[in-house]
């Protein structure tokens, strides 16, 4: 999996958060049942902090560089912007946001 520190220098996440494990108190599950909740919760997270680290590392190997590299790159070009790059941008910084968002339940 990416490097959690890596990615957040990049995107910040902004508003509530979904607590998951937090909320299960509220629910009166037995002690039993939370552990599986948990384990359910930190499964799923993991599988899409995977996905979304994989999709990272394909936009790396696309444009041969990080995604500070390629935002500066977007940034300096804002006149005669490539259409799939800009596209490729927006996807980026999406999957950087949803890889911090569930790498922090990992």
């Amino acid at each position: 999996m990416g490097d959690l520190v890596e990615y957040s220098q990049y995107i910040k996440i902004s508003g509530k958060l979904f607590k998951p494990i937090d909320s299960m108190a509220k629910v009166n599950l037995s002690k039993e049942e939370q552990k599986v909740l948990q384990g359910f919760v930190h499964n799923k997270a993991e599988r899409k902090a995977d996905y979304y680290d994989k999709k990272i590392a394909e936009m790396k190997q696309k444009y041969e560089m990080d995604f500070s590299t390629f935002q500066n790159k977007i940034y300096l070009r804002a006149e005669e912007l490539d259409l799939e790059e800009l596209n490729d941008f927006v996807l980026w910084a999406g999957y950087l946001k949803a890889y911090l968002y569930w790498a922090q339940f990992c």
